[in-house]
């Protein structure tokens, strides 16, 4: 028996195990609601499909395929569609059957950690420690177990988040150009680089000679799903996620409404329906209503915003932090300016190690991409002879946003740090913080 810190409450485990074995079936397969899940078909996205397939069909010949880009919002389905494709290619009758290796730049994000993973992807175990060889000769490395274990097939190398790399431009830049000259170097692998964004400016900046071999190739759009497209995706999952009889009337059609809310996120969607599953399941019913819904709504709104913080770039997070650090030491005002921001920035990061500054206009998008998600707001407001600049708030309670920023590695050890602008006894003049005199 488990019992509460609360006296009046007790929790009975075997007997919770035993009701949950004999109660109602929801879930035929759990796993079709993950956005991991490749299924049969891929609803709506017909056109990308073929444009993808048409660049990569020359990999049957064992032809050099191009490299290129895919973007589009979140949820619009570049990964899974790639994946998909991949898949199909695979199942042809050809000699050599293409490498797929996918790297989250969100998660492998510098120069020497991309090609020890692909390295380390291949060889199937890891003999590229995570740090402490030169890149020079782990890329030599590379390229003869590209040339032994690859041999005369196509490695296609998938880097999700692409643009998270180009943050420090001139490694990612670096790293791009090395990826996608890999060709030059090999005598017998063949290679081909596809790169998957949200940002469709993201080649403003990349490198022209990154551009001259990234960019040969038309990119792939992804256009955001609209409540009908999420209905038919909705039901295809459904169908083999759940027993029959299991969705009552209006199910799909909430879920695919309030995910279509949100820029058509078809992740979104996929997560909703599978939570009210749950929350069904663990009440013991035998269907999912859409009251079951509407409770899956109201606990994914909790978990988004942690999940999406943490998710978020390193330097988006310091952004966030400057912005958390102005409102918590500022005694007499609960909003921010623009300026704000890039000044408690700029000192923020000369106490993280390993921070390159970004430049105003990467704050200011990394601002509007926060206020895109709801966790702050940035009002534009005309300041007359001093111009136009952003008024900025937090969206979220101040304690929930430091409890996400103290799971951070790089940011906890900051958020007791006070702002100079915050301090009424000290003044900052260019990079110099003097105490005031009067």
């Amino acid at each position: 028996m488990l019992k509460n810190y609360n006296k009046d409450f007790k929790f009975n485990i075997e007997k919770f195990y035993k009701d949950y074995l004999i109660g109602a079936k929801i879930f035929k397969n759990r796993d079709a609601l993950e956005s991991s899940y490749i299924p049969e078909e891929l609803p709506h996205r017909d056109r990308q499909i073929r444009e993808i397939a048409e660049k990569t069909a020359c990999a049957l010949f064992g032809d050099t395929p191009p490299s290129f880009l895919c973007y589009g919002m979140t949820g619009t389905g570049k990964t899974a569609t790639i994946r998909y494709v991949s898949q199909k290619l695979a199942q042809q009758d050809m000699e050599n059957k293409p490498w797929w290796i996918y790297i989250n730049c969100n998660v492998v994000s510098t120069p020497y950690r991309i090609l020890a993973h692909i390295y380390n992807t291949i060889a199937r175990k890891e003999k590229i420690p995570p740090t402490g060889l030169p890149k020079d000769i782990i890329f030599k490395r590379l390229l003869g177990l590209l040339d032994q274990k690859v041999g005369n097939s196509i490695c296609f190398l998938v880097l999700d988040e692409i643009d998270i790399l180009i943050e420090n431009k001139k490694a990612g830049n670096e790293i791009l150009y090395d990826l996608t000259r890999l060709n030059v170097n090999l005598d017998v692998c063949k290679t081909s680089l596809i790169g998957i964004s949200n940002k469709l400016k993201f080649k403003e900046n990349l490198d022209p000679r990154v551009i001259s071999s990234l960019g040969k190739e038309s990119p792939i759009i992804f256009h955001p799903y609209n409540a009908n497209n999420l209905k038919d995706i909705l039901r295809d999952r459904a169908n083999i996620a759940f027993y029959d009889g299991i969705l009552k009337e209006g199910v799909i059609e909430l879920c695919a409404a309030l995910a279509a809310k949100e820029d058509g996120d078809a992740r979104k969607a996929l997560q909703l329906l599978r939570k009210a599953g749950e929350l069904a399941e663990r009440a013991q019913n035998k269907t999912i209503s859409t009251d079951f819904v509407e409770r899956a709504q109201l606990d994914l709104e909790k978990d988004y915003i942690k999940e999406y913080i943490l998710g978020m770039p390193l330097q988006a997070q310091i952004i966030l932090t400057a912005i958390y650090l102005i409102l918590k030491f500022s005694r007499e005002r609960n909003i921010v300016i623009s300026g704000d921001i890039y000044g408690v920035y700029a000192e923020i990061t000369q106490i993280i190690p390993g921070i390159n500054q970004l430049t105003k206009r990467s704050i200011s998008d990394y601002v509007n991409e926060l206020a895109l998600a709801g966790i702050i707001t940035a009002d534009t407001k005309s300041m007359g002879f001093y111009g136009r600049t952003k008024i900025i708030n937090l969206d979220i309670d101040m304690k929930i946003a430091e409890g996400i920023l103290r799971k951070i590695d790089k940011i906890k050890d900051i958020l007791n740090y006070q702002p100079v602008m915050t301090q009424t006894d000290r003044v900052k003049l260019r990079n110099d913080v003097f105490k005031k005199l009067i």
